[in-house]
């Protein structure tokens, strides 16, 4: 378990290490919902709202709908899910687009004590409307891992969790590769047996540009189990 912990915490400095010191930064924050409903069978449903704001808090980012099917095996231990999503996104010519993205996800995850492990393996492809610009590549599909560790101490509403993620963009062949490290530090409050708030803080480092930006986020989520 120890083991786990060290290789959670050092992946993200020692990538951070490889990657270009000359670094600029910005914050944002992230207001979200989330709902899950469980069906029979093992399987499930899940929607989730998302508005994001960057430009150091000033400039309205992203509004983000999901909606997604997930099916529980393997003792409760393994998830496989499909999600949809539609994206509004202010792109870099300054100008909001519209996008599409599908995905499918794998998670594997093991419990020890109070300590749960989890592994996640996703790829996602964003599909972006080519009558507001040309792009390279479209769709862009992305292979994304992420390793977490959520910790509960007995008989508490709290929950902590800290996570690590990698993106590899597959299908560019002029800047593929992993390109982003995420890593998200979280506390969850049970507010009733079905309701949650979380509370979290995010950091993306962009890998392998010549001008890589390191993006900060704060965040709530309001978060429902049915």
């Amino acid at each position: 378990m120890r083991k786990w912990l060290i290789i959670v915490l050092l992946l993200p400095m020692s990538v951070m290490g490889l990657a270009q010191s000359e670094r600029t930064t910005d914050f944002g924050g992230i207001v979200s919902a989330e709902a899950s409903v469980a069906l029979p069978a093992n399987f499930g449903l899940s929607a989730e709202e998302e508005l994001r704001f960057n430009n150091d808090f000033s400039q309205f980012d992203r509004w983000l709908n999901s909606v997604g099917v997930d099916y529980t095996c393997w003792h409760n231990r393994m998830n496989i899910g499909l999600t949809a999503d539609y994206i509004r996104r202010h792109n870099d010519k300054g100008y909001f687009e519209n996008r599409g993205r599908l995905g499918v996800q794998v998670t594997y995850s093991e419990e020890y004590r109070r300590f749960k492990f989890t592994v996640r393996s996703k790829v996602l492809g964003t599909f972006f409307d080519e009558r507001t610009g040309e792009h390279r590549v479209n769709p862009r599909i992305y292979w994304r891992n992420r390793l977490k560790v959520t910790y509960q101490p007995m008989n508490s509403r709290w929950k902590y969790a800290l996570s690590t993620e990698l993106f590899w963009l597959t299908n560019d062949p002029k800047k593929g590769g992993v390109d982003n490290l995420r890593t998200v530090l979280s506390v969850d409050y049970r507010l009733s047996g079905r309701h949650y708030i979380s509370a979290f803080a995010r950091v993306d480092n962009e890998l392998g540009v010549k001008a890589p930006v390191d993006l900060f986020y704060v965040g709530l989520t309001f978060k429902a189990k049915y």
